[in-house]
């Protein structure tokens, strides 16, 4: 697979997506659904075709995750899909009532990096949110997000996601001081202070390829991305950015298993197979991802690009659970910020 090809996927890995589903085959073993993209097809080459190689049993792969579909299918139960590889906001537990839980039988959770296999869903691979930058504006490596913030040592604009719960409100509690390991519950009225330091020098990005182009061009001297687009602009796009491990937030894309399914069993025996350590590992050798089982041996090439490879640095985690049961009043909270004079 091309480099540059390769690498455009975390806006496709975690985006609600409506790309058209082909047609599945009747006598498909399961179905399974992801984010599409090139991680669809790393997927396919990685995880399901040597899973049919190996058991002779047939999966159909649909490229385009959407929760709220899923819903809708458990509950009119016709449900079409197995094995749903989603974002870091689907599978907590207030997602249960469209889940089914996880077999620990047959899943080695054990193997999981903790705090990444729950009830209703395990990590198959790691990305993070981290901090990326403009070389020939920043002349010396930013440390962490107090950085970010610091406009006097780093002069420019800054770039952050508009998206009130991809980790806007976590670097500035970061930048202000909060341990990686007490950003929860998350003191959002302390966010907002920190954020209004730099309010007037930040800039919203909408895609992962816009947060690329404005850190790459030199419009913004630093910018919150996922680092797999952080890397695409250094790597793949060759622009002027670096980019430090240093404070990110881990997250991950996730498997699960909706309720009504008919191959429970199968699914469950799939979701083992993908995050063993012989394929988990194999993830990495066409992106920058992760892999989140703790014996897996990621592509030397790629290691030191992947966040599992720098966890000696200070990192937070994104507490899903806490972020799913306040998506209201974090979003609420947020808008009425931004739209703030």
């Amino acid at each position: 697979m091309p480099l540059s090809s390769s690498i455009r996927i975390l806006a496709t890995v975690l985006a609600v997506g409506s790309a058209a589903a082909p047609a599945i085959a009747e006598d498909a073993t399961l179905v399974w659904v992801d984010g599409g993209g090139a991680y669809h097809d790393t997927v396919q080459t990685r995880v399901l075709d040597p899973w049919q190689e190996e058991t002779g049993n047939k999966v159909v792969s649909v490229a385009g995750t959407d929760n709220a579909k899923l819903r809708a299918m458990v509950e009119a139960g016709r449900v079409v899909w197995d094995v749903y590889n989603g974002d870091n906001s689907w599978g907590t537990d207030a997602d249960g009532e469209w889940l089914v839980p996880i077999d620990y039988s047959v899943v080695p959770k054990d193997e999981i990096i903790p705090g990444f296999a729950s009830a209703y869903r395990v990590a198959n691979m790691i990305y993070s949110i981290q901090l990326a930058y403009n070389t020939d504006q920043v002349t010396t490596k930013p440390e962490g997000w107090a950085d970010f913030f610091d406009l006097e040592k780093f002069p420019g604009k800054r770039a952050v996601m508009d998206y009130s719960v991809g980790g806007i409100f976590e670097i500035a509690l970061l930048a202000d001081g909060v341990k990686p390991d007490a950003l929860y519950p998350m003191d959002i009225d302390r966010a907002i202070a920190k954020l209004d330091t730099i309010k007037p020098s930040l800039v919203f990005w909408q895609s992962g390829a816009q947060s690329e182009e404005l850190v790459g061009s030199g419009e913004v001297a630093m910018v919150m991305t996922y680092n797999a687009r952080a890397y695409d602009a250094k790597v793949a796009l060759e622009m002027p950015v670096d980019y430090i491990f240093e404070e990110q937030i881990l997250a991950a894309a996730y498997l699960t298993v909706p309720k009504g399914s008919k191959n429970v069993d199968e699914a469950m025996n799939l979701i083992a197979f993908a995050v063993s350590k012989p394929i988990n590992e194999t993830m990495s050798a066409d992106l920058p991802l992760g892999p989140s089982n703790v014996n897996a041996s990621p592509n030397p090439e790629m290691a030191p690009d992947l966040p599992s490879s720098h966890l000696d640095k200070p990192y937070a985690v994104f507490d899903d659970q806490w972020i799913a049961e306040n998506s209201k009043m974090i979003e609420s909270r947020y808008q009425a910020w931004k739209s703030a004079q």
